[in-house]
C-alpha cells in the first residue's frame, strides 16, 4: 500500500510539476528574445538531460543513500525521476518551437504571435497532414537549380518547359528582390487537379506553396497542351509554376528581413506572386467583386472570401499592378524593407509609398474602373 501511495503522489507532484514548469517558463519566453530563448531553451534541455541520465545511473545502481537536496532514498529518486522526464518534455516541446520561430519565421514576432505559436500544437487540427513522401513514391526525379522536380514517365516531356519557366521566375524574382539565399525546394506535379485536390484538401487550386517543408505542387491542366505549347493550357502551366516559385522567394526575402512571414499580409503575397505569374500578359481590366484589404491579412481570412466569390487574386494583382506602374518594380522590395524598419506593415508601406493602404484600395480601384470605361 505504501508504494501504491508513493506512485500515486509522485503521479500527482509530477503533472504539477508540468504545469507550474509550462507556466513559468511560457511567461518567460514570451518576454525573452527569441535568440536567448533559443540558447536558452538549449541549455535547459542539456540540462534536464544530464538529469535523467544521472537517475538512470542511480536506479541501476539502486543507491539507497540517494540524497539530492531534499529529496532522499529510493522514493526521492523515483521523485527526481519524474521531474527531470516531465521537465526534459518541457524543455524538449519549448526547444523545436524556438528553433522554428528563429529559423523559419523570423525574429521580431509580437507576445501575441509568439504565444499563438506556443499553443498551436494544443490547438484541435481538423485538417489531415499532407503525406508527401506518397506523392513522391514512384516518381521519376530531376534536379534543376534548386528544384528537384518529381515527375511520372509520361510528363517527362513537360521538363525542358519547366526548366525553362523556373529560369524566368528566377529572373524576375532576383529583378523584384535582389539575391536571395536559395534553399532546396521540391516541385511535385500532380496528374490533374483533381488529384491535387485528393492529395492535398485544397479546394479550386491549381497549385501551392507550402513554405515550412519547401515544396511546391502543380496540376498539370492538359499535358498534350503544356507540350505543344498552346493555349490556355501552357499558359496556365507556366503561370502556375512562376507564381507558387514566387511564393517562395518572397518569403526567403521576408525572412532575410528577420520578419515574420506573415507580418506581411496575404493579399500583398498572393499579389506578388500573381504581378510575376502574369508578367508580359495583356491583362484587360474587367469588374470583379472586391473586398477591403483588411479582410485579406491572414489565410482563413483569404481562405474566406475566396470561396465566396470574391476575385481576391484579382483584387490582390491590380494592387500590385497598380504599385508597380507608379513606383516602378523596386517599390516592392522597398515596401518589405520598410516594413522591417518599424516591424508594422501598414506603417513600413506608407513609409515606402507616401500612401495608406486604404488610398491604395481607392486609387488602384479608380485607375481600374477608369480603365474598364475607356475600353
Amino acid at each position: 500500500m505504501k508504494i501504491v501511495n508513493v506512485i500515486f503522489t509522485n503521479l500527482f507532484y509530477s503533472f504539477l510539476s508540468f504545469i507550474m514548469t509550462f507556466v513559468i517558463l511560457l511567461a518567460l519566453f514570451l518576454i525573452m528574445n527569441i535568440q536567448v530563448s533559443l540558447i536558452l531553451s538549449i541549455i535547459m534541455v542539456l540540462l534536464s538531460f544530464s538529469l535523467f541520465c544521472f537517475c538512470i545511473y542511480s536506479f541501476v545502481c539502486i543507491n539507497r543513500n540517494f540524497h539530492f537536496l531534499f529529496l532522499k532514498g529510493i522514493s526521492g529518486l523515483v521523485s527526481l525521476g519524474c521531474l527531470t522526464v516531465v521537465f526534459t518534455i518541457v524543455t524538449v516541446f519549448f526547444f523545436s518551437i524556438n528553433f522554428m520561430i528563429s529559423t523559419e519565421l523570423g525574429k521580431n514576432l509580437t507576445i501575441e504571435e509568439k504565444f499563438e505559436l506556443y499553443m498551436l500544437p494544443f490547438q484541435e487540427d481538423q485538417t489531415t497532414p499532407t503525406d508527401y513522401n506518397a506523392m513522391k513514391e514512384n516518381k521519376l526525379i530531376q534536379s534543376y537549380r534548386n528544384v528537384t522536380i518529381y515527375y511520372t514517365q509520361q510528363e517527362k516531356e513537360l521538363l525542358p518547359v519547366i526548366e525553362g519557366v523556373l529560369d524566368k521566375a528566377d529572373s524576375l524574382t532576383t529583378r523584384l528582390f535582389g539575391t536571395v539565399n536559395d534553399n532546396n525546394i521540391d516541385l511535385i506535379l500532380h496528374a490533374s487537379s483533381e488529384d491535387l485536390y485528393e492529395r492535398t484538401s485544397l479546394i479550386e487550386t491549381m497549385g501551392y506553396f507550402d513554405d515550412p517543408n519547401d515544396i511546391v505542387g502543380v496540376a498539370i491542366s492538359d499535358l498534350d497542351e503544356i507540350v505543344s505549347d498552346q493555349m490556355p493550357g501552357t499558359f496556365y502551366f507556366q503561370s502556375t509554376i512562376m507564381h507558387e516559385y514566387t511564393h517562395y522567394r518572397l518569403q526567403a526575402f521576408i525572412k532575410e528581413q528577420d520578419l515574420f512571414v506573415y507580418r506581411i499580409p496575404l493579399w500583398f503575397h498572393e499579389g506578388v506572386a500573381e504581378f510575376v505569374g502574369m508578367y508580359d500578359v495583356a491583362h484587360r481590366y474587367y469588374p470583379f467583386q472586391e473586398t477591403s484589404f483588411e479582410n485579406l491579412v491572414t489565410h482563413d481570412d483569404w481562405e474566406k472570401k475566396r470561396l465566396e466569390d470574391y476575385d481576391v487574386y484579382l483584387q490582390s494583382y491590380y494592387a500590385i499592378d497598380y504599385l508597380v506602374n507608379h513606383y516602378g518594380e523596386k517599390m516592392i522590395k522597398t515596401i518589405i524593407e520598410e516594413t522591417a524598419k518599424v516591424n508594422d506593415f501598414n506603417e513600413g508601406f506608407t513609409n515606402a509609398t507616401g500612401i495608406s493602404v486604404k488610398d491604395l484600395e481607392t486609387n488602384y480601384l479608380k485607375e481600374a474602373r477608369q480603365s474598364i470605361e475607356e475600353k
